[in-house]
C-alpha cells in the first residue's frame, strides 16, 4: 500500500513539472494565440467545448476560449478590431497544486498587483506577452498556488484594440 502512494505522488510530481513548463510559454498556449487563431482552428485541434461548461478539459487543467463576438470593432464586438470567432482570451485552471514558485518566471518581466476583487489574490503580470497569474496570497497549505493563467493578447498587438466607445452627444433640446 505505501508503494502505491509513493508511486502515485511521485507521478502527480511529474505532472505537475510538465504542467509547470507548459504554463511557463506565455504565448501560444497549445498553439492557440488570441487575436489570431479562430474556433474552427481551436475545434480542429480540441474538438467541441463542454456542452454544459463551455471548458475544455484535460488530465491537468481545464480551459475557457473567449471569442470575439461582433465583426471588427462593430458595437457589442469584443473590443478588438478582429473578425467574428476569433480567440480573444484563454482562462487556465490548474486541476492540480501548481505552485508559482515551480514556473521559474522571468520576474522582471511581470507587474505584481493585489486582486482587486480578492484581497488573498496576487496578479502577476506580462503585458508584453498578454499572460496574467492569479496566485493565492492567502497563506496556509494554498499559499503560492496558481488558480488562473490568462492568456490575453500580446502588447504587440495593441494596434488592433478598438478605439474606446464615445458616449452619445447630449441632446440639446434637453436642459
Amino acid at each position: 500500500m505505501r508503494d502505491f502512494k509513493t508511486s502515485r505522488r511521485a507521478v502527480s510530481c511529474a505532472l505537475a513539472v510538465l504542467f509547470a513548463a507548459a504554463a511557463a510559454e506565455a504565448k501560444p498556449w497549445r498553439r492557440v494565440v488570441p487575436l489570431r487563431t479562430t474556433r474552427a482552428e481551436v475545434e480542429r485541434r480540441f474538438g467541441k467545448p463542454d456542452p454544459k461548461s463551455r471548458h475544455y478539459e484535460f488530465r491537468s487543467h481545464r480551459a475557457f476560449v473567449v471569442y470575439a463576438g461582433g465583426d471588427g470593432c462593430a458595437e457589442g464586438s469584443s473590443g478588438w478590431d478582429v473578425p467574428r470567432d476569433t480567440v480573444v482570451q484563454i482562462i487556465v485552471t490548474p486541476k492540480r497544486r501548481l505552485r508559482f514558485s515551480r514556473l521559474r518566471l522571468d520576474m522582471t518581466k511581470f507587474r505584481k498587483a493585489a486582486d482587486p476583487e480578492t484581497p488573498a489574490h496576487t496578479l502577476y503580470t506580462n503585458e508584453e506577452d498578454g499572460v496574467t497569474y492569479r496566485v493565492f496570497e492567502g497563506g496556509g497549505e494554498y499559499q503560492g498556488r496558481v488558480l488562473k493563467i490568462q492568456y490575453d493578447p500580446a502588447a504587440e498587438d495593441a494596434h488592433l484594440r478598438c478605439p474606446a466607445q464615445s458616449p452619445p452627444p447630449a441632446d440639446p433640446a434637453r436642459p
